[in-house]
C-alpha cells in the first residue's frame, strides 16, 4: 500500500523504538540498532512505486512526525519532523532532537532532510551542512539485501536502509520477498490487523551466524538474536499502529507517530521538491532552523576560538531569545547561549547566561531534583574552567540552596545514592561541586556529619563511568 493510501486511512500512524530492559542481546555488529530504528520510518515512504498515478494539487498533504527511541546506552531520544507528499514524491525533514544536547555526528535522524522520488533520494545532514547527497533507489542483488557493513558512517547506514526500503517496495508491488520486513508489509497491504513473527534461531545457529558475520565483516539484518515480531493494527479512530519488537524477550524496538497537519499551517510548498533547498526548507519552523544555524557557528568557534566572533554570536542568540519560542527551542537556545558565553571572555555574559539557562532548565525540563543537581554540576564544571574556585562557589551556592529540601534530603539512602552514583560518578573534576552539595545538605538537614564526611571521600575514588554513544553496541 502506498504511503498516500495508508495516510488516507489513518489520522495517526505509529511506529516505535522503546528502551530495552535489563537483559542484553548477544553481541551484534555496531549500528544494527541505528539502521533498524529508521528502516520502518522510511519503509512506507519508499513503497510508492512508479506506477502510482500523480494526484491533483488537492492531494498535497502534510504531517507532523514524532519518533521515540529508547536504549540501554542513552536516555530516550525523541525526534520531531515534518513530512509532506503529493502521493508520489515525499519530503521528510527531521528538525529536532530532544534533548538537543545529545545530538552527535553519527545520528542519522538528527536534523536531516530527505527528498524521495520513485527512482532516487536526495538527502542532507547537519554533520556536513554544505553537502547534498544522492543515492539511487534501485534493487540490490539478492545476496546483498539486508547486509550491513561494519562501516559506521552515515552514508553506509543509509545505503543499508535504502536497500531494504527498495526491497520492501518491490515485494509489496508483487515481487519476491527475501526480507521478513518485506513479507510483513506484503501481508499487511490489504489488512487492518496483522501479526508477523520471526522465530529466533537456535543458539548454536546464532553463534555460527555471528562468527560468520565477524569473518565477512557484515551483519545480516534479517535474522537477529531473540527474533522479531511485526504488527499492524487500525484502531477505532482510524489510527494505524505499526510495531516491531524483539519476540523472545518482549522488547519494543520502534515507534513513530505521523499526525496530519493542516495545509494552511504548513508553508514551503513552493520549494518542497527542490533538492537545492535541502536543509533550508521553509516548511520547518523558523525557531528550529535558527537554532541549528547558531549551533553550526558555535561548533566552528570551538574549533577556532575568537572572542569577538563569540561576542557577536552570543548577542544574536540573546536577541533571538527575546522572541516567542517553543519551550524546547527556548531551553536549547539558553543552553547554547551559555556554551557560547564561555568563549566570549566576558564574566558578565557567563554569569548571566548560566543563571538564565539554569532557571530555564528548572522551569522547562521537568526533571527530578537529582537530575537538576547534576545539570547544575555541569554548569559549575564549565565555569570552573574560566573562573577561580571562590568565584565559582559564590555563583553556585545561591542556585543550589533552594534545591535542597530538608524533607527530601533528610533521607540518608537518597543522599547516598545521589552522591555516590550521580555526582561522584562524574569524576574528580566535580570535587568542588560535591563539597558544595554536601555543605548545603548539612546546613538544611540533621544528617550525621560523619555520614556526610564518608560520602565526601567517595569523590577521591569515583566509580568508573563508561562513555557510550549511539554507535556503540546496544
Amino acid at each position: 500500500m502506498a504511503l498516500r493510501q495508508i495516510l488516507d486511512n489513518a489520522q495517526e500512524i505509529m511506529w516505535l523504538l522503546e528502551r530495552p530492559g535489563n537483559r542484553r542481546s548477544p553481541p551484534v555488529r555496531p549500528s544494527v540498532e541505528t539502521v533498524w530504528a529508521i528502516v520502518f520510518l522510511f519503509a512506507c515512504m519508499g513503497r510508492c512505486g512508479p506506477g502510482l498515478s500523480s494526484p491533483a494539487s488537492g492531494a498535497y498533504r502534510a504531517y507532523d512526525v514524532l519518533v521515540t527511541r529508547h536504549s540501554d546506552t542513552y536516555h530516550p531520544r525523541k525526534y520531531r519532523g515534518l513530512l509532506a507528499t503529493d502521493g508520489k514524491r515525499h519530503r521528510i525533514a527531521f528538525y529536532w532532537l530532544d534533548p538537543a544536547a545529545e545530538c552527535d555526528q553519527t545520528d542519522a535522524l538528527a536534523f536531516s532532510d530527505f527528498l524521495f522520488y520513485p527512482d532516487k533520494v536526495w538527502y542532507w545532514h547537519h554533520k556536513d551542512p554544505n553537502q547534498i547527497y544522492t543515492l539511487p533507489l534501485e534493487p540490490s542483488r539478492a545476496d546483498q539485501v539486508g547486509r550491513l557493513t561494519v562501516d559506521k558512517t552515515l552514508e553506509s547506514i543509509l545505503q543499508s536502509v535504502f536497500s531494504i526500503v527498495v526491497h520492501n517496495r518491490a515485494a509489496t508491488a508483487g515481487g519476491a520477498a527475501t526480507m521478513e520486513t518485506a513479507r510483513f508489509f506484503q501481508g499487511a497491504r490489504q489488512r487492518d490487523r496483522l501479526d508477523h513473527t520471526v522465530e529466533p534461531a537456535a543458539d548454536e545457529a546464532a553463534r555460527s551466524s555471528l562468527s560468520e558475520q565477524a569473518q565477512d565483516k557484515y551483519t545480516i539484518l534479517n535474522r537477529l538474536p531473540f527474533g522479531r515480531k511485526y504488527s499492524k493494527q487500525i484502531d477505532q479512530k482510524g489510527n494505524a499502529v505499526w510495531h516491531v519488537s524483539k519476540g523472545a524477550v518482549a522488547m519494543d524496538l520502534v515507534r513513530v507517530a505521523v499526525k496530519p497537519k493542516p495545509l494552511c499551517d504548513t508553508p514551503g510548498w513552493s520549494d518542497m521538491f527542490d533538492p537545492n533547498g535541502l536543509g533550508r526548507w521553509s516548511g520547518v519552523p523558523e525557531a528550529y532552523r535558527q537554532y541549528w544555524s547558531f549551533k553550526h557557528q558555535s561548533i566552528r568557534l570551538r574549533r577556532t576560538p575568537s572572542p569577538p566572533e563569540a561576542q557577536r554570536l552570543y548577542a544574536d542568540i540573546v536577541s533571538c531569545l527575546r522572541g516567542s519560542l517553543p519551550e524546547d527551542a527556548n531551553l536549547a537556545l539558553h543552553k547554547l547561549a551559555f556554551s557560547v558565553s564561555l568563549e566570549t571572555g566576558s564574566c558578565e555574559a557567563m554569569s548571566s547566561s548560566a543563571r538564565q539557562y539554569f532557571h530555564a532548565y528548572v522551569r522547562l525540563a521537568q526533571e527530578p531534583v537529582e537530575r537538576i543537581l547534576v545539570e547544575l554540576g555541569s554548569i559549575a564544571k564549565e565555569l570552573r574552567k574560566k573562573w577561580s574556585d571562590d568565584q565559582t562557589r559564590d555563583f553556585i551556592r545561591p542556585l543550589l540552596k533552594p534545591l535542597v529540601d530538608p524533607q527530601v534530603f533528610g533521607d540518608p539512602g537518597f543522599v547516598k545514592e545521589l552522591i555516590s552514583r550521580r555526582i561522584a560518578g562524574q569524576g574528580r573534576t566535580w570535587s568542588l561541586y560535591t563539597q558544595l552539595v554536601l555543605e548545603s545538605i548539612q546546613q538544611a538537614t540533621s544528617l550525621d556529619r560523619e555520614f556526610l564526611a564518608r560520602l565526601a571521600q567517595i569523590v577521591e575514588r569515583p566509580p568508573r563511568v563508561d562513555n557510550v554513544t549511539d554507535s556503540d553496541r546496544n
